[in-house]
């Protein structure tokens, strides 16, 4: 008898277990995503645009 009240307890646990499994697929899918891009610090974006500055300069240079 005790068998069988054990087995109905780890059933309903497996049933609840999986419940909650499928309420944590939900949350994680509609949990917004993070930004793809970081702010960059002020000397990396200025070292990025002298690096596009003179290469703008050396492809018109390659044109000609």
């Amino acid at each position: 008898q005790a068998l069988k009240v054990l087995q109905l307890e780890v059933q309903r646990l497996r049933e609840d277990n999986r419940a909650l499994k499928e309420k944590n697929k939900v949350l994680v899918a509609e949990k917004p995503k993070q930004k793809q891009r970081v702010e960059a610090p002020d000397a990396l974006v200025a070292h990025e645009q002298t690096i596009s500055l003179y290469a703008r300069k050396y492809g018109m240079t390659v044109e000609m």
